[in-house]
């Protein structure tokens, strides 16, 4: 989502998600203490296509461990990724983002499965200890510069 320069800099900064676990307000995760680098833009634009979540969770995409947020699709946490950090890229226009063209299929090892499956990544909700294995066309991961 583009923002109008001049309103970007009149927004204030991302509010702090809260989350009350059994009455006790757990403290918002903070995202520029995770990600270094990211702007206020940024956070405002991936919380904007969120579902609410309050932690990041280790999955392999591509061999490589990445962090996506819970209670969201592995579709909308690449996204997600890629707005923290630059290293995914989707090419939208090849996409529903509701499961109806089926063009998302990832191969995907959940855990405790004996081998990867297709699943649909805007279908899939991202767990910890997830796989992907392989990407479908129009996502790009280009991992860490090493």
């Amino acid at each position: 989502m583009q923002r109008c320069g001049s309103l970007a800099n009149m927004l204030p900064p991302p509010a702090p998600r809260v989350h009350i676990h059994d009455g006790v307000v757990v403290p918002a995760l903070d995202l520029k203490a995770f990600f270094k680098n990211v702007s206020d833009e940024a956070i405002l634009d991936a919380n904007d296509i969120l579902r609410p979540y309050d932690q990041l969770v280790p999955i392999q995409c591509l061999g490589e461990t990445i962090h996506l947020p819970n209670n969201n699709s592995v579709w909308r946490g690449l996204q997600f990724w890629g707005l923290m950090t630059g290293e995914v890229r989707i090419d939208f226009s090849l996409f529903c983002i509701a499961g109806t063209c089926q063009r998302c299929k990832t191969y995907i090892k959940k855990p405790g499965m004996a081998s990867r499956e297709p699943m649909l990544a805007c279908q899939t909700t991202v767990e910890p200890g997830l796989e992907i294995m392989k990407l479908a066309q129009g996502f790009t991961y280009k991992g860490r510069q090493r």
